[in-house]
């Protein structure tokens, strides 16, 4: 799924499908490098409905750990509902593993 963020608070967080075609996800809410990335809109849910995406970042012993929270509120369809949990953890698999990626690219040009 080809995202982008701009990183900066009001920054938008959307899909981008090329040629002026996409999906807006969100905007950027609180942003505290390297701690803190707050989202809040309507996600992946194309009707009224309001996210708040947190992602809060921890450093202990060269290991950052991720703790993830996704509230919503207003209509919510219930296919969206059943599938949030499934999406996410996809989501965050693949993030996990391109982070992996590129700490280990960096090892070997060391």
């Amino acid at each position: 799924m080809p995202m982008k963020i701009e990183p900066w608070p009001g920054g938008r967080w959307y899909r981008d499908l090329g040629d002026g075609n996409g999906h807006f996800w969100g905007h950027v809410q609180a942003i505290k490098r390297p701690t803190l990335l707050e989202i809040s809109g309507p996600l992946f849910m194309s009707y009224p409905v309001v996210s708040n995406l947190q992602y809060r970042l921890t450093e202990s012993n060269g290991e950052t750990t991720i703790k993830f929270r996704h509230a919503a509120l207003g209509l919510i369809q219930e296919d969206h509902r059943k599938g949030v949990s499934t999406g996410w953890s996809q989501i965050h698999e693949r993030v996990r593993k391109q982070a992996e990626a590129f700490r280990a690219r960096q090892a070997t040009a060391q």
